[in-house]
C-alpha cells in the first residue's frame, strides 16, 4: 500500500487538512482534555494505508482509457445515462452488444455506481449470454477506514469471476479513489462517526450503502388532544372511521424493524397520525426494536404518561421522549388543544415532573426529555411562560417550532408584529434554560431568520438552493403501509406488497432521491402516488435539522465539493 510513501503521504496531508480546519480555542481544549486523541490524530496523518487506480489492474496492468467497443456504466438504463451524460446511449450499446457475436464490454467504475459493481458486472455477463451470480460478492464497508483497501479487494475478487478476456474493468471516474480514501481517512480519526460518514458517502455518490439513519412509524390513528395546530386532528377536519380505527399491524413492524437492525438504521420513532400511547401494541413496539438494537424514541403529548407508564419507559431504555406542550397556562392551553379541559395543563406538568423525578432515582439518564412549543398566533406571547414550566420540570432540552401550515390550519399564521414579539422573548428565554442548565435546541433561529411574512413560509429558497439530502436519512412509515419519503406523504412503496429493503434499494427510489438532491430542476417530478417532488409543504419542512446538519458535515469533512 502507498500508505507512509511520499506521495501518500502528501496525498494525506492534503486529505488531512479537512480535519486541520476544525481546529479552534475550544477544540484545543480538548485536545489538552483528552490526551489520547492526539496520538490517534498522528497515527491517522502518519500511518493510514491510502489506496489508488493504480492497485487496480487487468492482466497486471491498470487500465485507464476505454479499450472495449462498449462501455456499460450502470446495470439499468437510468444509472448509465446519468453517469455519461448521453441518454439513449445505453439502449444502443445494448442493440450493439446482441447483434455482435464477439463484442468486448468495459465497464467504467464511477463513485455513483461504484458500490453496485457486481450487479454491473453481472449485467455484462448476462449481456454476453452467460448468467453469473454475483450477490455474495459485496464490498466490504466496515471498518470504514478500510474502505479504500476493500474496494480494490471488491474490485480484484469480482474480476476472478468474469470473462476478463471479453469484460474489461477502468476508472472512468478519476475522483473515486480520492473520495474513499478521504472518508477512510475521516474514519480512522473518529471512529464513531463510521455510519455518518457512509451517509455522506451515499450523497455524493447518489447511493445507499446502509439504511436510513431514522424510520418513523404513524401507529394509531386516534387522539385525546386534538390541536388546532395539528394538520391531522384540527377540529375543522372530519375524518372516516376508517381512518380513525386503522392500527399499524405488530407482525409486520416486526419485519421491518428487522430489515432496519440488518441495515444498520439507527432508530426508530413512534409518533402519530394520532396520540401512540392510546395504542395497546405501543410498549412492544419499543420493546421488540430496542431488542433489535435500534435506538427508540417517541413522541406524546403527556396526557398519559402517568407513573406505571413513566417507570416502564425508563426501565425499557427508551432514548428520548418529545411531548408537545403548546402553551404556557391553562387557559391558553385549553383553547389550543381543543377537546381538553384547562386542568389538563396541570396534568401534563405534573406527569412530566413526575417522570424526570422517577429518572433521578433510577440513577439513569435516559430517556432525555425534549418539551416542545409549536408556536402559532395563540401562543406567541406565552414563550416566556413556557420556558418557565420547562425550567420547572426540568427536562433536558426544549424546541420551540413555528408551525408547519397547510390548507387547515391556515388561519394560525403569525403576523409579522407577532413575529417581533417572539424575537423579543428569545433572549429572556434563553435565560431562563441557561440558569437550569436545559439545551436550547438552535432549529428556531433558523426559521425566524428564514420566515417569509407573506406566507408563513420559513425553509423555501434554502432547500430549493442548496437540495434536499432526507432521502439517505428518513422514512415515513403510516398505518397504511404507504412509505413515505418524508413528513409529506410522499409515497416510494408499499409495504404490505414488497418489504422494505427491497423498497429502499429500488431503482424507482434512487431515482426519486437523484431527484431530491437537485431539487430546483426536478420541482415537479411525481412520487409513486402522484405528489409533486416540491410544493408547500416544503415551505416548512420538518426535516430542515436534519438537511442543514448534512451541508455542514459534508463541508466538515471536505466533502462538499464532491456534492
Amino acid at each position: 500500500m502507498n500508505g507512509c510513501s511520499a506521495s501518500g503521504l502528501f496525498k494525506k496531508i492534503s486529505l488531512f487538512s479537512a480535519e486541520l480546519k476544525q481546529v479552534s480555542s475550544k477544540s484545543i481544549k480538548n485536545l489538552f482534555l483528552n490526551p489520547g486523541i492526539i496520538p490517534r490524530y498522528l497515527k491517522a496523518l502518519f500511518c493510514y494505508d491510502m489506496a489508488f487506480e493504480s492497485e487496480v489492474s487487468v492482466s497486471g496492468q491498470c487500465v485507464k482509457s476505454e479499450s472495449a467497443e462498449f462501455v456499460i456504466l450502470g446495470d439499468f438504463e437510468e444509472l448509465h445515462d446519468r453517469i455519461a451524460g448521453n441518454k439513449e446511449r445505453f439502449k444502443k450499446n445494448i442493440d450493439s452488444i446482441n447483434k455482435t457475436g464477439d463484442a468486448k464490454i468495459t465497464i467504467g467504475i464511477s463513485r455513483y455506481n461504484f458500490a453496485r459493481l457486481n450487479k454491473i458486472a453481472e449485467f455484462s455477463m448476462s449481456l454476453l449470454e452467460k448468467k453469473i451470480d454475483l450477490s455474495s460478492i459485496e464490498l466490504k464497508l466496515f471498518p470504514v477506514k478500510d474502505l479504500p483497501q476493500n474496494f480494490i479487494s471488491y474490485v480484484e475478487n469480482i474480476k476472478k469471476h468474469i470473462d476478463t478476456e471479453r469484460i474489461n474493468i477502468f476508472f472512468y471516474d478519476d475522483k473515486l479513489m480520492e473520495i474513499l480514501n478521504t472518508v477512510g481517512l475521516h474514519a480512522k480519526v473518529n471512529p464513531g462517526r463510521e455510519k455518518d460518514l457512509l451517509r455522506l458517502l451515499g450523497i455524493i455518490s447518489e447511493q445507499v450503502l446502509i439504511g436510513p439513519q431514522t424510520i418513523v412509524f404513524d401507529p394509531f390513528h386516534r387522539c385525546n388532544a386534538k390541536c388546532q395546530h395539528c394538520w391531522v386532528h384540527t377540529p375543522e377536519v372530519k375524518h372516516p372511521e376508517e381512518f380513525l380505527n386503522r392500527k399499524f399491524d405488530f407482525e409486520l413492524f416486526k419485519k421491518i424493524i428487522d430489515d432496519a437492525s440488518n441495515m444498520m438504521t439507527d432508530g426508530i420513532i413512534l409518533q402519530g397520525d394520532g396520540e401512540p400511547l392510546m395504542y395497546d401494541k405501543f410498549m412492544p413496539m419499543l420493546r421488540y426494536a430496542k431488542g433489535k438494537g435500534l435506538g427508540v424514541l417517541f413522541f406524546t403529548n403527556g396526557i398519559l404518561l402517568d407513573e406505571e407508564k413513566a417507570k416502564e419507559i425508563i426501565e425499557l431504555g427508551v432514548n428520548e421522549i418529545y411531548c408537545s406542550f403548546p402553551a404556557g397556562s391553562p387557559e391558553v392551553y385549553e383553547k389550543i388543544a381543543s377537546i381538553q379541559p384547562s386542568q389538563t395543563f396541570y396534568k401534563i406538568r405534573d406527569n412530566l415532573k413526575n417522570f424526570m423525578a422517577l429518572r433521578r432515582e433510577s440513577g439513569k439518564n435516559t430517556p432525555r426529555l425534549i418539551i416542545s412549543h409549536v408556536i402559532h398566533n395563540m401562543n406567541y406571547h406565552e414563550l416566556v411562560e413556557m420556558a418557565s414550566i420547562d425550567a420547572d420540570i426540568a427536562s433536558d432540552a426544549v424546541r420551540f417550532y413555528l408551525i408547519r401550515l397547510d390548507v387547515m390550519n391556515r388561519f394560525l399564521q403569525l403576523k409579522p408584529e407577532q413575529v417581533d414579539t417572539i424575537k423579543e422573548q428569545i433572549p429572556a428565554v434563553s435565560e431562563i434554560l441557561k440558569k437550569k442548565n436545559i439545551e436550547f435546541i438552535d432549529n428556531f433561529e433558523f426559521q425566524l431568520n428564514h420566515y417569509d411574512e407573506k406566507t408563513g413560509a420559513w425553509s423555501k429558497d434554502f432547500f430549493l438552493n442548496h437540495g434536499c439530502t432526507i432521502g439517505w436519512y428518513f422514512n415515513l412509515i403510516p398505518a397504511k403501509y404507504d412509505m413515505s419519503f418524508c413528513c409529506h406523504l410522499r409515497t416510494v412503496g408499499y409495504l404490505d406488497k414488497k418489504p422494505f429493503k427491497e423498497v429502499w434499494n429500488s431503482a424507482e427510489y434512487w431515482r426519486w432521491r437523484r431527484q431530491a438532491k437537485y431539487l430546483k430542476e426536478n420541482k415537479n417530478a411525481r412520487f409513486a402516488n402522484g405528489q409533486v417532488m416540491y410544493d408547500e409543504h416544503c415551505d416548512h419542512c420538518d426535516n430542515h435539522q436534519t438537511i442543514i446538519k448534512v451541508l455542514n458535515e459534508l463541508k466538515k469533512y471536505d466533502l462538499y465539493k464532491y456534492y
